[in-house]
């Protein structure tokens, strides 16, 4: 009790202290003369305004520096989003090359004559080298045949080309080999490796 007595009694010392501090002030500025006045009136404006441009600066610097939060945020997400979809496409072009894989590749010496009949290129020479990758330890089985084409044109090299690179299964060109023809400029002799992947 003793604690709280003398805890009220300091209070009351500084609110008297307050009261008294106001009542000077006020008895000054009622003998203030105008000009005082008018500069003691300046002076509180220009500290209130101060008061407020600090509290708007704060205030100000706060927003700016959630809306950068926000906006770091909205970037992440944006690179994860792009992240997923860049895996979900990857992941769905594997699963179509294991299901490729999985297919029997064509007979490739029957495959590729019969894609040169169909875009009208003659076959020179072909050779089988059989399987020359692959096969164990899981990895695909990769077989592959050796093509001469004599005197073709561009636009049927091309065509050839493409019908091999769309076939079904794992089939690519692995080699090709391009010079222009002695008898004719028009024309191309090539040589090619054509290969063909199965899952072991």
């Amino acid at each position: 009790m003793e604690k709280i007595r003398a805890l009220l009694d300091k209070l009351r010392a500084h609110l008297d202290k307050g009261r008294a501090l106001l009542a000077d002030g006020q008895a000054w500025l009622a003998a203030a003369t105008p000009r005082e006045r008018r500069l003691i009136t300046v002076a509180a404006g220009g500290g209130a305004l101060f008061i407020v441009l600090i509290v708007w600066a704060s205030f100000s610097s706060a927003i700016r520096r959630a809306e950068n939060s926000l906006e770091e945020k909205r970037l992440d997400f944006e690179k994860i989003s792009r992240l997923a979809a860049g895996y979900g496409q990857q992941e769905q072009e594997r699963q179509l090359l294991e299901a490729r894989l999985r297919q029997s590749p064509p007979a490739l010496m029957g495959f590729v004559d019969g894609i040169a009949r169909q875009a009208g290129v003659e076959i020179g020479g072909m050779q089988d080298r059989g399987v020359v990758a692959g096969g164990q330890n899981g990895r695909p089985r990769e077989s592959s045949v050796e093509v001469n084409l004599g005197k073709v044109p561009l636009d049927k090299l091309v065509k050839l080309l493409s019908d091999i690179e769309h076939s079904p299964g794992v089939v690519r060109v692995r080699r090709l080999r391009v010079r222009k023809s002695f008898d004719n400029k028009d024309v191309l002799d090539v040589s090619l490796s054509v290969s063909a992947w199965q899952g072991s």
